[in-house]
């Protein structure tokens, strides 16, 4: 016989089923974004590939954006409220940081003084709010959107500035390197990681409409 404890209610069971309907979606998104990336190299010139303009570059901020406000849409509704500031000027730097080549139009190394201005408030109030960020942490990393999160910052900030690295694709390729093949696999890993955040911030904020709906 079964044992009744082990038995799941028909409410869980439908949280499961969208839950998997939602991982489903999530296989799409990314697999649209790798063809997107490729229908956008098609038509050009290998130097021309993966400029300003391109679809990597464009879709990078744009999940940025996004990600930006379900945070803030996630804070508006109590959930986090110290952890999401420090996520949202993460974030916030990242993207000052991907329109370098904006601001170094105005004066070079503009974005590096724009991303201080935001980091340096965020160190402060994190040291101020220690311990309610750490009780925030406590609950979060128990959720399958802080795994989602960590896995885009590994991907973006640690796997794709090592495959990045210039004396790695020389020893490759050797003689025959090119700048450009280095430069597509990067953008590709890179587009990997902010995807991966940008799905991770969705989970959190769909969490958090949860919880506030269960209070009602």
């Amino acid at each position: 016989m079964s044992d009744p404890t082990m038995l799941s209610t028909p409410a869980e069971r439908q949280q499961t089923l969208n839950s998997i309907y939602r991982y489903v979606a999530y296989l799409f998104f990314i697999a649209l974004i790798c063809q997107c990336m490729y229908w956008d190299a098609l038509p050009k010139a290998l130097d021309d590939q993966f400029t300003e303009a391109s679809f990597a570059e464009i879709s990078q901020s744009v999940m940025l954006v996004l990600s930006l406000v379900l945070l803030w849409k996630t804070r508006a509704m109590g959930i986090y409220r110290h952890g999401t500031v420090l996520m949202f000027a993460f974030l916030l730097a990242s993207l000052i940081r991907e329109q370098d080549f904006l601001f170094d139009r105005v004066f070079d190394g503009l974005w590096q003084w724009l991303v201080t201005l935001v980091l340096v408030p965020a160190i402060v109030y994190l040291v101020r709010h220690r311990l309610r960020v750490l009780d925030e942490c406590c609950r979060y990393m128990q959720q399958m959107s802080f795994g989602l999160f960590l896995s885009g910052m590994l991907t973006l900030y640690v796997f794709s500035r090592l495959m990045g690295r210039g004396i790695f694709w020389e020893a490759i390729m050797k003689a025959q390197y090119i700048y450009e093949i280095k430069s597509t696999v990067e953008e590709g890993i890179e587009t990997l990681g902010y995807a991966l955040m940008l799905l991770a911030i969705f989970e959190l904020w769909l969490w958090a409409r949860r919880q506030v709906l269960s209070r009602t």
